[in-house]
């Protein structure tokens, strides 16, 4: 009796109409979501949402300001220590030639107190910056030199001026290497402080017992090729810390004074290495 009713289907029913489905939005899975953040870079917000900047990067303004203004600093202190060394060197040539020996230690002495008083006072200061301590890193610096004057006399009066300049030339080639391969890739060498203060116990360990026994000329070189290393690493260090640590404390003038320090005993260290190889 129902056969001719519309819309039914073989068995008695009505079709079933199409079920409606509420729509839901689709939602793309976010690229690099669960990724490590590479090495040099933040962990966090910035480097879960893909921030295009990490930490100490120099395409961010302040950043890069501060980049030259500490180098700035250093450069100038540079210059200074330079015309400090060639004046102590000229002096120390004078006292020698008078044989005055007094004044060659009397200057080798009194530059020795003074680099490490300025080094520690601008080190220590809480000031982020003043004029004292600006000041005292061109002290740090001239006292660098005059530190230098009687070691460069010695090496020109043995005849040995050519190994200051393939020393000086040698040190700058690997501490601006360093700093613009630290800088231009942002890589983090500050773990290395670690490793670092053992190798400076380890330098003053063998200075002290080089006191007491005369090391053969073979194990020397190596000595100073180790102080080579030691100073290079800490160039690494401390050039990490510019666009870092002295970045974030605004301290242009301690990163510019670790900077020097790096420079001065990488080339002392280069002289050495360079006059033992010699021997």
């Amino acid at each position: 009796m129902y056969d001719n009713r519309p819309n039914q289907n073989q068995y008695g029913g009505y079709p079933p109409q199409p079920q409606q489905y509420q729509q839901y939005p689709q939602y793309a899975p976010v690229p690099h979501a669960h990724a490590q953040p590479a090495y040099g870079q933040p962990y966090g917000e910035q480097a879960l949402y893909g921030a295009q900047r990490y930490e100490g990067d120099l395409s961010d303004p302040a950043v890069a300001s501060f980049a030259k203004k500490v180098y700035a600093y250093f450069g100038s202190a540079l210059l200074v220590a330079m015309a400090a060394a060639f004046g102590g060197t000229m002096a120390v040539d004078h006292f020698a030639t008078v044989g005055n020996v007094s004044a060659i230690n009397g200057i080798w002495i009194g530059s020795l107190v003074a680099f490490f008083a300025s080094y520690l006072i601008v080190v220590f200061s809480r000031k982020s910056h003043s004029p004292l301590k600006t000041g005292l890193l061109y002290v740090f610096a001239a006292s660098a030199g005059g530190m230098l004057a009687p070691v460069l006399m010695a090496h020109v009066a043995a005849g040995m001026g050519m190994a200051i300049v393939f020393a000086f030339g040698l040190a700058s080639v690997i501490f601006f290497g360093i700093s613009v391969y630290v800088l231009a890739t942002g890589k983090d060498f500050r773990g290395l402080g670690s490793y670092l203060m053992i190798g400076i116990l380890v330098i003053i360990g063998v200075w002290l017992m080089s006191l007491f026994i005369s090391f053969p000329s073979m194990l020397h070189t190596v000595l100073m090729g180790g102080g080579m290393l030691l100073f290079i690493g800490f160039t690494l260090f401390d050039t990490s810390r510019v666009v870092r640590d002295n970045f974030y404390a605004n301290d242009a003038v301690s990163a510019a004074i670790n900077l020097l320090y790096d420079f001065v005993m990488l080339f002392r260290y280069a002289l050495y290495f360079l006059g033992a190889s010699r021997d």
